[in-house]
C-alpha cells in the first residue's frame, strides 16, 4: 500500500528525517512515536506533500507503486483526501472558520467527483452522525467555533475519512482531549479502520496509546528511526535505550509511591544535532562513537539504530 524508502527531510541544510523507511499494508496500523521535535509530524507533512517553505524532501515515496516526490501539487491534491487522509493535530486551526462544518465535509466529496453537492451534504451529516456528533444535521449548519473541542476532532475525522482513503495519518488526535474523549475517539478510529480496510499512520508521543492503536511502532528521534517493529515487542522488550527512557518515563501510581524517570536533558534543535547518533548526548551508553559515528541498522525481530544495543531477537 505505502512504502517509504531512504525518506530524509532538511532545513537550510540541517537534518530533520534521516533515511526513514517502513511499509504499510492495507488494514495496518504503524504507530509513529517520540517526543516533540522528533520528526513525525514532518514526516506526515513530508507524506501529504505539504512540507512547508524552505523544507526539501529526498528518497522515495511510492501509495499504490505511484511515486509521490516529485509529483506536481496538482496531481497530488488529486490524491489527498481521496487516497491519502489526514487528521491534523488541532482542529480548530485545520477547520476554516468562514465555512460550515457540514459544508467543509462535503467539499471533497464534490471536488473529486464522488457525488453531486446535494447528495454530498447528506453524506456529511450521514457521516456526522457515523462519528457520534449530536443533532448532526443542525451541527452541519454550524461554523467551527461553534463546537467544543471533541466535536470539532470529530468532524475533522469524519472530513478525512468521506472520501474512504487508502491511508489515514491521525497526527495525536487525541492531544487536546480529556481521558474519557480520548478512549471515545481510539474506539471510534479502531472501528473505523475494521469497517474500511485503510492503512492508518498513528502518531504519538504517548507509548500506551501506540500500544492499544497500532500493529507496528516506529519510534524517532532527532528524525532517526532508534527502534522499530511489532509493538508488543518494542513496548515490553525496548531495546533502544531512546524507548527504555520513553518507557521508564511514563508515570505510574501516584507521586508519593512512584517517582518519574525523566530522560535527562532536553532534545536539541536541528543545528545542535551531532553527526553521529542524535540521541548521544542524553544516553546513558553514549560515548565519542555515538557522537561522531553515524549508529548501525541491527535487525532481529526489531530494528534498531545503535553502536552498543541488541535488537530483540528474531
Amino acid at each position: 500500500m505505502l512504502a517509504l524508502r531512504d525518506l530524509s527531510v532538511t532545513f537550510r541544510g540541517y537534518p530533520v528525517l534521516r533515511n526513514l523507511s517502513f511499509d504499510l499494508a492495507s488494514g495496518e496500523t504503524l504507530g509513529l512515536v517520540g517526543e516533540s521535535g522528533s520528526g513525525k509530524s514532518m514526516t506526515a507533512l513530508a507524506l501529504m506533500g505539504l512540507l512547508p517553505p524552505g523544507f526539501e524532501a529526498k528518497g522515495s515515496i511510492r501509495l499504490r507503486g505511484t511515486e509521490l516526490l516529485g509529483l506536481p501539487d496538482k496531481a497530488l491534491c488529486r490524491l489527498r483526501g481521496r487516497a491519502m487522509a489526514m487528521i491534523f493535530q488541532e482542529p480548530m486551526t485545520a477547520l476554516n472558520p468562514v465555512l460550515t462544518v457540514g459544508a467543509q465535509i462535503a467539499e471533497g466529496l464534490v471536488l473529486h467527483g464522488l457525488m453531486d453537492p446535494r447528495a454530498a451534504m447528506a453524506e456529511a451529516i450521514r457521516l456526522m452522525e457515523r462519528v457520534g456528533l449530536p443533532d448532526p444535521a443542525r451541527r452541519a449548519r454550524s461554523y467551527p467555533h461553534e463546537l467544543s473541542g471533541g466535536q470539532r476532532q470529530r468532524a475533522m475525522i469524519a472530513m478525512a475519512i468521506s472520501c474512504r482513503p487508502a491511508v489515514l495519518i491521525a497526527d495525536e488526535p487525541t492531544s487536546a482531549l480529556d481521558v474519557s474523549l480520548q478512549v471515545e475517539i481510539l474506539a471510534l478510529l479502531r472501528e473505523i479502520r475494521a469497517e474500511t480496510g485503510m492503512a492508518m499512520i498513528f502518531i504519538s508521543h504517548d507509548l500506551s496509546v501506540i500500544s492499544a492503536m497500532a500493529d507496528r511502532a516506529l519510534v524517532l528521534y532527532g528524525g532517526l528511526a532508534m527502534e522499530s517493529g511489532p509493538v508488543r515487542p518494542v513496548i515490553d522488550r525496548p531495546a533502544h535505550p531512546y524507548t527504555q527512557g520513553l518507557i521508564a518515563a511514563i508515570p505510574r501510581g501516584t507521586a508519593h509511591t512512584h517517582r518519574l524517570s525523566p530522560i535527562r536533558g532536553q532534545v536539541p534543535d536541528l543545528a545542535s544535532l551531532p553527526p553521529g547518533c542524535p540521541f548521544a548526548g542524553r544516553c546513558t551508553l553514549g560515548d565519542a562513537r555515538c557522537a561522531g559515528t553515524p549508529p548501525p541498522l541491527r535487525s532481529g525481530l526489531t530494528q534498531i539504530h545503535c553502536h552498543h544495543a541488541e535488537p530483540v531477537p528474531a
